[in-house]
């Protein structure tokens, strides 16, 4: 089968090898295809099992917040991405941070760089949305309230708090004015959900600004 005809009958961006194999099941070497199409780019393998149509089969506007999700799950798009996402934080981010509840993961695509970190089951769905990009594609990812959490209970030591502005401005490079627009009942909220002492001091802070 020629690959733009297998392209049209896949019609989507991202597949699994299943859905590549349904398609080609008269094909009696269906892997080494895969292999060669990669190797002249026409796919991009993002890790064992899981595909991307290549640059060689025309413009594809790549979404890596969809490839996290699909990399490890369950998981949605945090920390650092997000902060970075909506202008909490100056630096552009271009390591796709996520939460999952599983162990901490790392992969390297030739689309970029995916890490996981480990957050318990407690605190791990509240605050997350839905993201639309069209109406087959979408993914999830944590809202700048959630993702400030996050980074909080994952990236801070209880023991180097000592002073909430200087950690938020100075340690984590947060925009103050940025933050001060986050809906503070919403970071109270979620705050109960993280059995953290970190979290805790935090909540504190917030009560008491």
């Amino acid at each position: 089968m020629d690959v733009f005809d297998l392209k049209n009958k896949i019609d989507t961006n991202y597949f699994d090898y299943q859905r590549i194999k349904e398609e080609l099941k008269d094909h009696s070497h269906v892997r080494r295809y895969l292999g060669n199409l990669a190797t002249k780019g026409y796919l991009v393998r993002l890790k064992k099992g899981l595909y991307t149509w290549g640059p060689k089969t025309g413009p594809i506007l790549y979404s890596k917040e969809i490839m996290a999700n699909l990399l490890y799950g369950p998981s949605y798009v945090s920390l650092e991405y997000v902060l970075s996402y909506y202008r909490l934080i100056p630096e552009r981010v271009e390591v796709i941070t996520s939460v999952t509840t599983k162990k901490k993961k790392q992969f390297t695509t030739p689309l970029g760089e995916f890490q996981f970190e480990h957050l318990y089951n407690n605190a791990f769905p509240w605050g997350v949305d839905l993201k639309k990009i069209n109406q087959k594609e979408s993914f999830m990812m944590a809202s700048p309230e959630k993702a400030i959490l996050d980074i909080l209970s994952l990236r801070i030591n209880p023991k180097d708090v000592t002073n909430f502005y200087e950690l938020l401005e100075e340690n984590l490079r947060i925009d103050m004015d940025t933050f001060n627009n986050l809906n503070k009942k919403k970071l109270l909220s979620l705050a109960q959900y993280y059995n953290t002492s970190v979290i805790s001091k935090f909540s504190n802070f917030l009560i008491k600004r």
